[in-house]
């Protein structure tokens, strides 16, 4: 048996964050990764998929051919995992182990190499994977997911993507760029239903515009693989897909918790772990961070909870804070970028009278102009009166580098009067953030009085 400070289950964004910062502090600890270090991000997940999306918009000016592009794509992945894994091993008082672990009991873990494992605590950040329905008639070797998608040789003549979420909606994107037919589908009314309803019906009108085919109200029935039909059901409506030789199923992910967790006394669901503000599970010297938290979805949220396990452990008197209400990015053309809950999901929590919205468009900057955008914009959801930044959400060419303005404005409690008064570099896109803060200023200002009765008529209504 090898004891130590704390062993950490997963070697993906969180558990990386958390290993590099206990032993920065001095304690040792036990990585266990039963995979690839670096985790989804880096081997079926962010690395590949950005860099897919980079290399398509270059494969022209490039030069290359679509399994050229792959190839490179499966290369720079590669390349990050093997650096990745060479540099934690480095690490003073890090020790990976190359194994999958199970609890014997709330301070000891057996992994499958036949060690064992006992520490003062226990960090749970073993991710999540692909969720897999089944599609009758399909044959595993046309049955895509995420996990398999970036080892293609070669570009499909038609892929078809069940599932029109981030994941669908950026391969969408990428794979039509390559050259390859490609027809999307949801069982949702429309595609990143997630997401606010101007997203979706400005995406749509893009890719439909690129070629891309989309079903929404539909699902997929079955496969012939004899002439490589797929069978999509909408509403009792049969619809036909011709020649479709690989289907992508990208409608979610599932945590990764085959680790006995009973034998710790660990209570989880189907959604994931539950901890409290600190990341500790019902269990003390245990905590769950990542994926298998129903309240991180993202790399950058499972680093951020990875920092904060670290403080918590480490510097168990130091005040940690409230956790922080994290962006999220799409990286299609345009990105998509948001913070904080959709308008639907303010109404369940305000009355609809309390919230006010402004929307500038990038074709309104002059920044826009020159960049002779005509699609995009820069959509704030904020207290009436008060101005205090609820929400927001910006389709841009770079959207998820103008998020973080608002990520803290959202985070800080910040409000639109400030925001109108911030200055930026003459032209740029960010410039529509100000805009759209002058729009609310411009027209709460004028009308004070009647803002401030409507603010105390409805300020402690409960949603309708």
């Amino acid at each position: 048996m090898t004891e130590v400070h704390t062993v950490i289950i997963g070697a993906g964004s969180a558990g990386i964050t958390a290993a590099v910062g206990l032993a920065g502090f001095g304690k040792t600890v036990a990585l266990i990764e039963k995979k690839h270090v670096g985790g989804d991000c880096t081997n079926v997940g962010c690395v590949p998929s950005k860099t897919l999306l980079h290399l398509a918009k270059q494969m022209e000016k490039e030069g290359l051919t679509a399994a050229q592009v792959l190839a490179k794509v499966r290369e720079r992945r590669d390349h990050l995992r093997d650096e990745e894994t060479e540099w934690i091993k480095d690490v003073d008082k890090v020790t990976l182990y190359k194994a999958e672990a199970k609890f014997k009991d709330a301070h000891t873990l057996v992994l499958s190499t036949g060690e064992t494992l006992k520490a003062q605590n226990i960090i749970i950040s073993s991710g999540s994977r692909a969720i897999r329905i089944p599609v009758e008639g399909l044959p595993e070797d046309k049955y895509l997911t995420n996990e398999s998608l970036f080892d293609l040789e070669n570009l499909p003549s038609h892929l078809a993507i069940v599932g029109a979420g981030v994941i669908g909606v950026e391969m969408a994107f990428a794979f039509s760029t390559l050259g390859a037919k490609v027809t999307l589908v949801d069982l949702a009314p429309r595609i990143l239903s997630v997401l606010e309803p101007e997203v979706s019906e400005l995406m749509s009108e893009i890719l439909q515009a690129r070629g891309v085919t989309i079903h929404t109200g539909t699902k997929g029935d079955h496969y012939d693989a004899a002439d490589e039909t797929f069978y999509l059901d909408k509403g009792g409506e049969q619809i036909t897909l011709a020649e479709v030789d690989k289907v992508l199923v990208a409608i979610g992910r599932t945590p990764n918790l085959d680790l006995d967790l009973e034998n710790a006394g660990v209570e989880y669901g189907k959604r994931g772990i539950s901890t409290n503000s600190s990341h500790r599970t019902n269990v003390e010297n245990i905590y769950a961070i990542g994926d298998v938290d129903p309240a991180s979805a993202f790399t950058h949220s499972a680093n951020a909870q990875g920092r904060r396990v670290v403080q918590k452990i480490a510097l168990p008197y130091v005040p940690l804070g409230k956790e922080s209400v994290y962006p999220s990015a799409t990286f299609s053309s345009p990105e998509i970028a948001q913070v904080g809950p959709t308008l639907a999901k303010l109404h369940e929590r305000y009355p609809a009278d309390l919230i006010t919205t402004v929307r500038h468009d990038l074709k309104d900057t002059d920044r826009g102009y020159t960049q002779y955008l005509e699609r995009g914009f820069v959509l704030i959801h904020a207290m009436r009166l008060t101005g205090r930044v609820l929400s927001a959400t910006i389709v841009a060419p770079n959207a998820s580098e103008m998020i973080p303005i608002l990520t803290q404005a959202v985070n800080g409690r910040g409000r639109l009067y400030g925001l109108a008064n911030l200055v930026f570099p003459y032209p740029t896109l960010s410039e529509a953030i100000k805009k759209a803060a002058d729009k609310f200023v411009f027209a709460t200002l004028p009308k004070l009085p009647g803002e401030l009765w409507a603010y105390l008529a409805n300020r402690w209504r409960k949603a309708s």
